[in-house]
């Protein structure tokens, strides 16, 4: 050991201990386990089918589909987005708080990974006849009559 200190000026003598040091704080950091890596899934749904979204048996109980429970249950599966298609020209007022209340708000209450994405193209006026569930769909994620030409002209 004396002959190694007689070679190596001080300098080098610390540099060594200290890069050994950081070479065992490197090793420690990268073995630390990496969370799983998540993809987004989008299920689309219209006026006309719901079963990708919405399972309904022959009695009229309403649950999430298969399809988006397994989603909703996966964890490799971060947001699962309910993407509107299609035209929605039809739904009133009444239709949309049926909409609401029947096909979203289950899907919603069963897991906090569903998202909303997507235009709902409701009927002109009808979603400010029914503010409060006008706002509880813009707060999901979802937009209204945001592709819709507007009717009011200013002169």
């Amino acid at each position: 050991m004396k002959n190694i200190k007689k070679i190596i000026p001080y300098k080098l003598r610390t540099l060594i201990p200290a890069l050994g040091l950081a070479g065992l704080a490197t090793a420690s950091l990268t073995s630390c386990e990496k969370e799983p890596e998540t993809r987004d899934v989008e299920l689309f749904f219209h006026t006309g089918d719901y079963s990708t979204v919405l399972y309904q048996d022959r009695y009229g109980n309403r649950e999430p589909s298969l399809m988006a429970k397994t989603y909703a249950n996966d964890p490799t599966v971060g947001t699962i987005y309910l993407v509107p298609i299609g035209t929605w020209s039809t739904y009133v007022a009444s239709t949309i708080t049926n909409m609401r209340k029947v096909l979203l708000e289950p899907l919603f209450d069963y897991s906090p990974k569903f998202k909303g994405k997507g235009d709902f193209d409701f009927y002109p006026g009808a979603p400010s006849e029914i503010p409060e569930d006008s706002l509880w769909i813009v707060s999901k994620g979802f937009t209204i009559n945001k592709y819709r030409p507007s009717t009011d002209y200013q002169r």
